[in-house]
């Protein structure tokens, strides 16, 4: 997924596929777990953006950028230069520049409510400008840039400081980052008690009051005191600017808009999640009896899986797909991952229990290896876990026709005309904000939309089968037959790797958490998703309008000279102003929660990269996200200056 270098672990450690924000980033934790993540082939030079062709280049400065003539692809800023306490820049380049924007980080933790064991971990990346008066970095800014959050999947996939490279210094001043309960730096690793939906929105509203009382957040100190002397507004409420979410990002994103709709101002979803029981099945429901399509000869392999994975062997065998164009006829019986990557679900299947009329009795079976207390069935299912997961990832539902042409196309729902239109994802130049319309007289998208869906065909399915609200405990874990049988962790083959801090991966101690956070949720999923099954179902009880759940402000418009109109925090909506970004070829999240989103919220501006998968880090999913963060940005500032000048 990622273009960029690669330091792994192990495939367990590095693989971030299901629902993740951070997909296929393999990069190891550093043993004094800070968020540090190797950047290899990035250019050092900071604040520059990367043009991409075949390869990411920086440019020098950004009157190169605007001079470029042929069409670009916009993608993240350079990682900047952190700045610690003292004011010392760290300068590992040995560089004499001195760079136009440096990074002060603050870490913190925040106790979570009572009786409930879990820390989390958070990070506020400050983005400082250098003052030529002062000739040091300062706080002070001609305008006060805007605060943002970042989501990330999984559940359980952790934060990373590369999710502040997709925001502008120049728009967004503060980047906050939050390891979600039991996985990244949050405590206990892996923890699945006191861990559901209603408790990590609570952590997001939590976190943001937090940020308010220990004034970690400039702008809003400065907010703070404008109220208490004019007290025309209420205290301590200061909404995040910007929420973005990423696959099962998403769904918290949601869930937390939905609750607080007065404490976010916009959001940026990608890879669309919002974990209903169809999504889940998708990836983990057992196929009927032979239901599967056999897929044609033919094997791509992958090497970003070592021995941990492979069980001995450098590369994994996959199986393709078909090479030929999946029709209608097929979309509809083939709902299930399973019965497209059936090669993989037999590896994935073989050796647990399958029980009759349980579509899930495969995934329970994983429940209770990872969840359980045997080390060995832990750390086995977890390898195939993640071969599962990648095999899906990897292949994706690209064909091996597919050309380089139209690797830039998107299909648009643009909510302000009311129709879908072809765009292309390249740019003139670097500033650029708006993308390149290309012919949309044509009905081709139509076609387009139908052959998307991977495990429904409805173009307006906002119905669901019965939640079970009652469920109030979580399936209870059972100890594997491997633990009954009082299997030795000695048996476990030791790889021979080494992880990225030179000790030796220990199978036995290690807490594959995004695996289990993501299993026990995907179980658990009525009891996890409570109370927001229904809003998430897109199903609302008869009695509620589709309008009082689903509906915002229009995002403001990708014509950079159309910025200008104040996003207001007191939205006369349930949803703020939101931008959805979706691969077409995502196997992982196929487009079809996406498309079921649009069909019930007009508003939302849904951009699907027909040719991109589920990474974040896909160069045409990358540019859309820094595209929509930058429409967001600039609409923001204006209106806040507009608000400031009494306009």
């Amino acid at each position: 997924m990622m273009i960029l270098g690669i330091a792994l672990v192990s495939a367990a450690v590095a693989f971030r596929s299901l629902f993740t924000c951070n997909a296929l980033i393999i990069l190891p934790r550093s043993s004094n777990r800070n968020l540090h993540r190797a950047s290899a082939g990035l250019s050092s030079t900071p604040f520059h953006r990367h043009i991409i062709t075949s390869s990411l280049n920086s440019s020098p400065d950004d009157s190169v950028s605007d001079a470029i003539d042929s069409p670009i692809l916009r993608s993240l800023y350079d990682p900047l230069p952190r700045i610690d306490c003292n004011g010392t820049v760290s300068n590992e380049n040995n560089t004499t520049e001195v760079p136009k924007w440096v990074n002060k980080v603050t870490s913190g933790t925040l106790a979570t409510e009572e009786g409930s064991p879990h820390e989390l971990y958070f990070e506020v990346h400050h983005r400082l400008s250098f003052d030529n008066s002062t000739q040091d970095y300062s706080t002070a800014r001609q305008q006060r840039g805007l605060v943002a959050l970042v989501l990330h999947g999984g559940p359980g996939a952790g934060s990373f400081p590369k999710h502040t490279q997709f925001f502008s210094p120049d728009l967004y001043e503060y980047v906050v980052l939050l390891d979600q309960r039991g996985c990244g730096r949050s405590t206990p690793l892996g923890e699945v008690t006191f861990n559901r939906l209603e408790l990590l929105v609570n952590d997001v509203e939590m976190l943001r009051q937090h940020l308010v009382k220990e004034g970690l957040i400039d702008k809003w100190i400065e907010e703070e005191n404008e109220q208490l002397i004019q007290s025309t507004q209420p205290r301590n409420h200061h909404p995040w600017d910007v929420i973005l979410g990423g696959s099962w990002g998403c769904t918290l994103a949601m869930a937390y808009a939905f609750t607080h709709p007065n404490s976010v101002r916009a959001m940026v979803l990608r890879g669309v999640c919002l974990f209903r029981e169809k999504e889940i099945d998708w990836l983990f429901g057992n196929p009927p009896e032979s239901s599967a399509v056999t897929p044609r000869a033919g094997v791509s392999k992958t090497s970003n899986l070592r021995d941990l994975i492979a069980g001995g062997s450098t590369s994994v065998s996959m199986a393709t797909r078909p090479p030929t164009m999946t029709t209608l006829k097929e979309i509809e019986r083939q709902s299930l991952a399973a019965q497209l990557f059936t090669e993989q679900w037999k590896e994935f299947s073989s050796g647990v229990e399958h029980v009759e009329n349980n579509k899930r009795s495969v995934l329970h079976s994983y429940y209770h290896r990872l969840l359980g207390s045997d080390a060995n069935s832990r750390y086995m299912a977890m390898r195939s876990w993640f071969r599962w997961e990648m095999g899906i990832y990897g292949n994706g539902f690209k064909k091996s026709e597919d050309s380089n042409e139209d690797k830039n196309r998107l299909l648009v729902w643009d909510p302000s005309r009311a129709s879908w239109v072809f765009e292309d994802a390249q740019v003139h130049n670097q500033k650029s904000v708006a993308s390149i319309c290309v012919d949309n007289s044509s009905s081709e998208h139509e076609e387009i939309l139908r052959s998307l869906r991977r495990f429904s065909t409805s173009s307006s399915s906002h119905t669901s089968s019965k939640i079970d609200e009652n469920v109030l405990e979580p399936l209870p874990i059972e100890d594997t037959i491997a633990a009954r049988t009082e299997s030795k962790v000695e048996d476990i083959k030791q790889p021979s790797s080494k992880n990225g801090n030179g000790n030796t991966f220990d199978p036995t101690t290690y807490i594959p958490a995004q695996a289990m956070l993501t299993c026990y949720y995907s179980v658990n999923d009525d009891y996890c998703i409570h109370p927001f099954n229904s809003f998430l179902s897109i199903n609302p009880p008869p009695s509620i309008p589709l309008s009082s759940w689903y509906s915002s402000k229009l995002p403001p418009s990708s014509e950079s000279e159309s910025y200008g109109s104040s996003i207001s925090p007191d939205l006369p909506f349930p949803l703020p102003p939101t931008i959805a970004i979706q691969g077409g070829d995502d196997a992982i999240c196929p487009a079809d929660t996406a498309l079921d989103l649009h069909n019930v919220w007009e508003q939302l501006e849904l951009r699907i990269a027909l040719k991109s998968g589920h990474s974040m880090y896909d160069p045409v999913i990358a540019g859309e996200i820094v595209k929509s963060l930058e429409r967001f940005g600039h609409s923001l500032m204006m209106g806040e200056e507009a608000d400031d000048k009494g306009v």
